[in-house]
């Protein structure tokens, strides 16, 4: 990565074990997509308010070459288990890598594209010789 991972956090303070997840999944990101050129992640705590069963949310910009962009903005349901900043960070990050494979297809011409659909017109049916 060209530049230093950029990485925020709202409303929450973090653990260790949130930052080395954080941290082990940008070197996870890498492995995919070698040509990243920077990473911003913020995440954002739930409402001061609403302490327990509020789900956190985690925001993904990841810069690639020939103005390529990948943008995850996770924001999760009322299931309990994403209520962990843990489990929202790695559903966030495995759905950056899933677009980053994309990307990396598309810029090797590996997607496949197909012929344009053929159109025209009927000028003369066979219903209309049949009827006459």
């Amino acid at each position: 990565m060209l530049a230093p991972p950029e990485i925020a956090f709202r409303r929450f303070e973090p653990s260790d074990e949130i930052r080395s997840e954080i941290d082990r999944q940008i070197v996870r990101l890498e492995k995919f997509g070698p040509q990243i050129t920077s990473c911003n992640v913020v995440i954002e705590g739930p409402p001061a308010r609403h302490r327990q069963g509020a789900p956190f949310k985690v925001n993904l910009r990841i810069a690639m070459p020939g103005r390529k962009e990948v943008a995850v903005s996770r924001s999760h349901g009322n299931s309990p288990e994403r209520e962990h900043a843990l489990v929202a960070v790695r559903e966030a990050f495995k759905e950056a890598i899933r677009q980053i494979e994309d990307v990396a297809r598309e810029i090797r011409g590996d997607v496949k594209t197909h012929a344009p659909e053929s159109r025209g017109r009927v000028a003369k049916s066979r219903l209309d010789d049949v009827e006459s």
